[in-house]
């Protein structure tokens, strides 16, 4: 199918006239590509975009070391942290990295979001695209569907902001999907391209099929991701198997939770591949491996609440506090809050089923450290909701050990939630409250 007509399928759902007058729907920044040829390879890339009416392109041009874009030092703060600037002062959806290696061009694409907990399907930062070198210095070798290729990915990998964005996303994947579906036409890139290819294809599907999954789509991305694996001569990294494991992880652990057969084979499947892919993205990646270990969490809970089995609530609480030493409050205050909520409620269903009042004090203190984050003048709603759920620690504390010190310390904190409650006339919830009060009455003597 002619580039054209590609192009003007796309096109078809701006709907109307004036827009292709207008800015893009998706803004990008292709940052100036580290390449040791002197092509120019990410000015001609960012011109190539700007062909399509869908981006708004903006070419970043600034000099400073890209040494971090080879993806093997231990200085992969600095690739996120100067990714998030970028996005930051350009205003964009997501940046585009290019670094050269062995006379090919691995593209990268970052966005503001691709990190933040919580998270249901994230693109890694890892995740690359290799195209020929060859390709930059004559971008009319870019054919029809490598090109459509590209612009799934950068739909694909944004979370949408705008209202226009979050209208128009599925349809314009759909579209993606369908046309290089129907591309008939000769592939002239060699087999090392291969798994790189199939793997964000896969990513791209299961983007798409967010908004209706469905028992075919698991058999179709798990195709194009088992394909990706199958070609382990050209998987020259460690953190390409990774990326791999990654994303059939997050394929199992949406149908998991869109899928009403199979649930617990799928439940099991993500688990193990996302443990693959924490075996290759190391703590040296810490992104990656943190945000895997949170959606490890959530897997591993899922799995007790079906099996009773109490080291799976253990190995939920333990993968917690793995993600908990990547999102610090420092540097992700609101992933670091969503963190401690979890893991209080973890290390409480953990200290109630063991009868461990050191387990349930650990509770305490994670629900405590969200009141870091939600003050209470600035956010009571938010904050007393943290003290109902401290009461209710203190509660199971003083019903196990026949202790009314507990109960009364949980008293304490209903107390508070109370009056906050009654001030914000919340009827509701402090007539939750008041309930929780008259039970507790029961136990103390």
């Amino acid at each position: 199918m002619p580039l054209n007509d590609c192009l003007n399928n796309i096109r078809s759902y701006i709907n109307t006239p004036q827009k292709t007058e207008q800015q893009g729907m998706f803004r990008v920044t292709v940052v100036a590509f580290e390449d040791k040829c002197n092509l120019n390879c990410g000015k001609r890339f960012a011109e190539l975009l700007n062909g399509n009416p869908l981006f708004e392109v903006n070419f970043c041009n600034e000099i400073f070391p890209k040494g971090f874009l080879n993806l093997q030092g231990r200085n992969f703060f600095d690739f996120i942290d100067q990714g998030n600037r970028i996005l930051a002062e350009n205003n964009s959806d997501i940046v585009i990295w290019g670094y050269e290696e062995s006379g090919k061009i691995r593209l990268n694409f970052q966005t503001p979001s691709q990190y933040v907990i919580p998270n249901e399907l994230s693109f890694s930062l890892l995740d690359g695209l290799f195209v020929p070198l060859s390709y930059f210095a004559d971008v009319s070798k870019f054919s029809a569907s490598l090109l459509l290729m590209i612009y799934g990915i950068i739909v694909a990998a944004i979370t949408p902001v705008t209202n226009e964005q979050k209208q128009h996303k599925p349809g314009i994947l759909k579209e993606i999907i369908q046309l290089l579906s129907a591309d008939t036409s000769p592939k002239d890139l060699s087999r090392e391209f291969m798994p790189f290819i199939m793997n964000m294809l896969g990513k791209i599907y299961l983007s798409n099929a967010q908004n209706n999954f469905q028992q075919k789509d698991v058999e179709i991305i798990e195709s194009l991701l088992s394909a990706a694996l199958k070609n382990t001569q050209y998987l020259h990294l460690p953190i390409y198997y990774g990326c791999i494991y990654n994303n059939l992880g997050q394929l199992y652990e949406t149908a998991f939770g869109c899928l009403k057969e199979n649930k617990a084979e799928y439940l099991k499947s993500a688990i193990k591949f996302y443990r693959e892919a924490q075996k290759y993205m190391t703590r040296n990646y810490p992104y990656d491996y943190g945000i895997i270990a949170y959606h490890l969490s959530r897997l591993h809970f899922e799995f007790w609440k079906k099996s009773d089995d109490l080291q799976a609530l253990r190995d939920a609480v333990a993968q917690l506090r793995e993600a908990e030493k990547v999102y610090t409050l420092a540097q992700f205050p609101q992933s670091w809050c969503h963190v401690e909520e979890k893991l209080g409620y973890y290390l409480c269903c953990l200290g109630s089923n063991i009868k461990s009042n050191e387990i349930m004090q650990l509770a305490v203190t994670a629900y405590q450290n969200q009141q870091k984050i939600y003050g209470q003048y600035d956010f009571p709603k938010e904050w007393a909701k943290v003290q109902e759920e401290i009461g209710n620690v203190y509660y199971m504390l003083g019903k196990d050990n026949d202790d009314d010190n507990f109960m009364y310390e949980a008293r304490n904190y209903y107390n508070s939630a109370l009056e906050v409650h009654s001030k914000l006339k919340d009827k509701e919830a402090a007539e939750n409250i008041r309930q929780r009060l008259l039970k507790l009455k029961n136990y103390i003597s």
